[in-house]
């Protein structure tokens, strides 16, 4: 379930059910609690918006500032499955393609966000933020110089799968090279499975949230379970699975999904809990890879992102984490050593290969890698100096380098049916 709080009007609490579990809706995951001590404010509000910038704590987790040197996301396309994008907000200018909509209205570009909760801006602000609102003190995402595709399969809480479906097909041919899906269902949909099958022929990187109901069942949610599709579970700020996240034997990643601001309709601003928002900063991470390395396929992405993921306390496959939590700046670091072949790992039995041990991380080997190589250097250098004086004094004598959906902070939701993550 997601808590949504949007600024600055009130702080809003929802608690929306899907409908029947034999019904395959798709519905986000929805849930809250009131928050107290937040402030209120829209985007042009510049004294209390450095708070945003100040509370982004994925991107201090993350080293935002040392990927950007590598990667910002740019040349990539990532396409916002979800309840539209508004394309006026100030982070959001210039960042929103026109895209369209499967709810009935066949002008309908996806550039406006109608639902009560900004969840498809919240998801789209996570990706490609510019921070520039408020003389730059805005909402930042990892990915700042991607472009989002919006695509609108709904205006609040549920959608139909059909819709899902043909917004999934639309993105792939519509050359999205990330695909977020922040929603899930219980069933899984025939006309869902196709159509991400299609996108993923199109080497396109499908990512869908977990879902929230960890303590509620946590049953299997698709497109997430679907092979192929990273999977994203939910951490909060000390690195720890968040226990509303649902997870299983498919989860594939983990990102942050506790306390997460974002951008909201109508120029504000959310602060919410939910897988969500985990899919949002995987799709982005996966938008810096394809934008640093463009040749590499889509399955050679979702390697790198899986090898280089840090997970606690052990290698290979955990259920709450999956293959471990994203490192973004490992991934972009990791030599080309473990892109391996083309295909899709996740529709592999072994999908680390012979990258096993991800206990430490790339990160942790490419930093030692680093200090070493910065050692052998100093060394050979000290060593070239000493012959060069020994030379010198006798010619002159005498001198000498890793399971949706999102929430407003705060509370649990269910794995069922397509609803928010």
């Amino acid at each position: 379930m997601e808590l949504f709080v949007l600024f600055p009007i009130t702080r809003r609490r929802s608690g929306r059910k899907c409908g029947p579990a034999a019904l395959p809706t798709f519905c986000r995951f929805l849930a809250g609690t009131a928050l107290a001590g937040l402030l209120a404010f829209a985007a042009d509000a510049p004294a209390e918006a450095i708070v945003i910038r100040q509370s982004e704590w994925p991107l201090t987790q993350f080293q935002a500032d040392g990927i950007w040197r590598i990667s910002q996301g740019q040349g990539v396309t990532v396409a916002v499955i979800d309840s539209g994008v508004d394309a006026a907000h100030p982070d959001l200018k210039g960042q929103v393609l026109q895209g369209a909509g499967f709810i009935g209205d066949s002008r309908d570009n996806g550039q406006t966000d109608i639902s009560s909760d900004s969840h498809g801006t919240a998801i789209a602000g996570i990706i490609a933020g510019t921070g520039k609102a408020n003389g730059g003190t805005g909402m930042t995402g990892l990915a700042p110089k991607s472009k989002v595709l919006p695509v609108r399969v709904s205006t609040n809480v549920t959608a139909d799968p059909t819709a899902i479906a043909q917004g999934i097909k639309y993105a792939a041919d519509h050359h999205a090279q990330v695909i977020n899906v922040s929603s899930g269902t219980a069933t899984p949909d025939p006309l869902l499975r196709e159509a991400v099958n299609y996108a993923l022929g199109k080497d396109a990187v499908v990512v869908a949230s977990a879902g929230n109901d960890g303590e509620n069942g946590n049953p299997a949610r698709y497109p997430a379970d679907f092979p192929g599709v990273i999977d994203v579970t939910g951490t909060d700020s000390s690195r720890h699975f968040w226990p509303v996240s649902e997870s299983g034997p498919t989860s594939t990643l983990a990102a942050p999904a506790a306390g997460i601001y974002s951008a909201g309709d109508r120029g504000q601003y959310v602060r919410a809990d939910g897988t969500s928002y985990a899919a949002g900063y995987v799709s982005a991470a996966a938008a810096l890879v394809r934008s640093a390395f463009p040749r590499l396929s889509a399955g050679q992405t979702i390697r790198r992102l899986i090898i280089t993921a840090q997970r606690p306390g052990g290698s290979g496959h955990d259920d709450q984490y999956g293959y471990g939590l994203i490192d973004p700046l490992a991934a972009l670091r990791a030599p080309a050593a473990v892109d391996g072949s083309a295909a899709n790992p996740l529709l592999s039995a072994d999908p680390l290969g012979k990258h096993t041990n991800i206990g430490v991380g790339w990160g942790t080997v490419i930093a030692l890698g680093g200090a070493a190589v910065a050692l052998i250097s100093v060394s050979s250098w000290i060593v070239v100096r000493r012959r060069t004086s020994r030379s010198a004094k006798k010619a002159d004598t005498p001198p000498t380098p890793s399971r949706g959906t999102s929430r407003p902070a705060a509370n649990s939701g269910k794995k069922n049916q397509k609803r928010r993550a």
